[in-house]
Formats: structure tokens, C-alpha cells, sequence
């Protein structure tokens, strides 16, 4: 089967290495895509359940290593440094994931719901802060919904506009939210979200 659609992977390697958000849409296979969305719309059980999202939560699915196998084939950087992956399932309507920092050297990103299903699309999308947790920070501190609006007041925020298939790559040490979710009605139009970990930062 058939993971990833063709990128200019050389040019991708040398951007991460350089610390950059990389973003790459026309991201995974329709194949792939059907896979992954019809596992997580089909589920009675899931992982976690929050206000406004569901996530299932992946560490030795043979789906993800096998995604994460290939990823890393062509973004040499990240070859054998899968620890985990999430699918998030939202409600047509909430605020989505709070700010939170992840232990991971680099997040993947991505968003597998139509737009047409996108209701706004000032919504929907990924805000990233290019700031990472300050050294003496906990767990707690720097991954749960502990306020960090001071902590950030001086960060210029990086937006990442809603699309389908489109993936982000980005320091997962960087603090992040989704830029709330405004979906259109209907089970078939919820946001659906997969992220991937590659390698372990902050402990």
C-alpha cells in the first residue's frame, strides 16, 4: 500500500534540521486517508474523552509504525524516532485542544476532514508560540491547561490555516492549541485530526 504522495523530501530534510514549520499538503494517500478516518469514526472506545474531542491513542498500532516507517524513509531526521500517535475526533463546534507543549522533538500534524466540511476557516486550524517551556516547568505546567498567558504575552503566534490532507511539521516543544473548531452540522463533517511524535524532548 501505498503511504505518502511524492514531496521534494531533500529540500523537506534540510528545513527540519534547520529548525523550520513545514507544511505539506497533498500529504498521505486517499488510501490511507479512508484508513485512518473510518478507524476513528467507527470506534466505541476511545483513549481519552475531553470537553468538545475524543482521541485514540496509538503506541504499537501497525498502522502508525508502518506510516511512521515511511516517513522516515524519506525525512531522514526522523528514521526510527516514532514514540506515539493520536487521532482526535471533535465536535462540529468547541475550542478544541488548549495550550500545551509536547515531549517530542517533532510533531506531525494532520487534518483528515474535507473542506467542505469547514464551516470557517479562520477556524479549525493550528496556532503555534516558538517558545518552549521554561526548564523548571513540570508536566503539569507545560502539557495541561494550566494558564500560560504570561508565560506567552511577548510570542507572536504562528497560524496555520485549515486544509485537508495537510500536514505540519514542527518543534513539539513548542507550545500549540487548535484555533477552535467551527464545523458544519452533521457526524460526517466532524473534525478529524491525526498526530504522529518522532523522538523524545523535555524528559
Amino acid at each position: 500500500m501505498k503511504i505518502l504522495n511524492n514531496k521534494k523530501w531533500n529540500l523537506i530534510n534540510k528545513n527540519l534540521l534547520d529548525n523550520n514549520i513545514i507544511i505539506i499538503d497533498n500529504f498521505f494517500t486517499e488510501e490511507v486517508i479512508e484508513q485512518l478516518k473510518n478507524r476513528v469514526i467507527k470506534s466505541k472506545e476511545f483513549s481519552y474523552i475531553y470537553e468538545g474531542y475524543k482521541s485514540i491513542d496509538y503506541r504499537k498500532d501497525e498502522l502508525s509504525i508502518s506510516i511512521a516507517k515511511e516517513i522516515g524513509n524519506n525525512i531522514l531526521c526522523l528514521k526510527d524516532l516514532f514514540v506515539r500517535a493520536w487521532s482526535f475526533i471533535y465536535d462540529n463546534k468547541c475550542k478544541g485542544v488548549h495550550t500545551h507543549a509536547d515531549p517530542s522533538i517533532i510533531n506531525v500534524n494532520i487534518w483528515l476532514t474535507k473542506n467542505e466540511s469547514v464551516n470557517n476557516f479562520n477556524l479549525n486550524g493550528l496556532v503555534i508560540y516558538p517558545k518552549k517551556p521554561p526548564k523548571h516547568w513540570t508536566r503539569e505546567q507545560w502539557n495541561s491547561n494550566v494558564d500560560k498567558t504570561d508565560l506567552l504575552k511577548d510570542v507572536q503566534p504562528i497560524n496555520i490555516k485549515y486544509k485537508y490532507n495537510r500536514a505540519i511539521f514542527f518543534d513539539g516543544a513548542f507550545f500549540h492549541k487548535t484555533n477552535d473548531v467551527d464545523m458544519k452540522e452533521g457526524d460526517k463533517n466532524k473534525r478529524i485530526s491525526y498526530t504522529m511524535l518522532f523522538g523524545r524532548t523535555l524528559e
